[in-house]
């Protein structure tokens, strides 16, 4: 999950025109309104038709993290509650839906007893039903598991990042990866290190989004000098589908604590932002 806190489950001015172009400007963007809802909200993810704004609420140890959605009416969203079909007592979040309402989430609900984090069901317009565990991905150990999921558009792949924790308040290694369907459900992809080769380093990659075409891949990487790291938001491109994602590039113009982008339908970037201690949904047209 985009603030890691799987953590505590698992045991953690310038002149010039040419200098303008090459340093530009923070372009902030803008808070999202969600009408009837005033509490943090964080891991945004919209529905590939743009009508429904699915997020979870702050995800710290000891919170009671749920998943809830909001609904496009004119130009505002309005809160619709908790998400029926996706609460536990375990902390549930980060959502991910197909066109077609195929619809996962993860949660650890039962993570120390089969190592499974990954559920998915399918959303009617009002709730999730038939969340089932997804028993073909299994972490490989007790502190190995998934905590960022992503459907593509036409269902047909889902990507996650999976991460090793070892009881601290982040994980010590994380990284993007790739699942096709198989018989029983999505099943790892032998594809995965070739695909995200120029994505995945040895800092912590996480909180993928794809394009409804799968040509553009947006995610989030904790970088910096240790001590000082902060997530900071990629775009990787690739010109089909059958190829490897290029060498990421950084979204220079968005500043301070940014995690967990989803892209709508007409291009606008949707993420979490931490301002004053809260967290906040934001979008940008990067």
């Amino acid at each position: 999950m985009r603030n890691f806190v799987f953590a505590a489950f698992c045991l953690l001015s310038v002149p010039g025109a040419a200098l303008a172009a090459a340093n530009p400007p923070p372009n902030p963007g803008q808070a999202v309104r969600i009408e009837g809802y005033a509490d943090e909200a964080m891991e945004p993810f919209i529905s590939r038709d743009g009508r429904f704004l699915f997020f979870n609420t702050r995800n710290d140890p000891g919170e009671n993290t749920n998943i809830h959605f909001a609904e496009l009416t004119g130009t505002d969203f309005v809160y619709r509650g908790i998400l029926q079909g996706t609460i536990s007592y375990a902390l549930d979040g980060t959502p991910t839906m197909s066109a077609d309402g195929k619809f996962c989430f993860v949660s650890p609900r039962d993570y120390r007893r089969a190592l499974i984090s990954t559920y998915c069901g399918t959303f009617d317009g009002k709730r999730v039903n038939n969340a089932e565990p997804t028993t073909t991905l299994p972490g490989e150990r007790l502190g190995r598991l998934i905590f960022d999921v992503e459907l593509s558009a036409d269902g047909k792949s889902l990507l996650f990042a999976e991460g090793t924790f070892s009881g601290g308040d982040v994980p010590d290694s994380a990284d993007l990866y790739f699942a096709t369907p198989g018989p029983r459900g999505f099943v790892r992809s032998p594809d995965s290190a070739k695909i995200f080769a120029a994505v995945n380093t040895d800092e912590l990659e996480y909180a993928p989004a794809l394009s409804a075409d799968g040509l553009e891949l947006y995610f989030t990487r904790l970088t910096g000098i240790p001590l000082f790291k902060s997530p900071k938001l990629f775009r990787a491109r690739r010109a089909s589908v059958d190829e490897p994602f290029g060498k990421p590039q950084k979204l220079e113009t968005l500043e301070g604590f940014v995690e967990g982008p989803s892209l709508a339908p007409d291009g606008t970037l949707y993420f979490h932002k931490r301002v004053n201690d809260r967290y906040e949904i934001w979008r940008v047209r990067p």
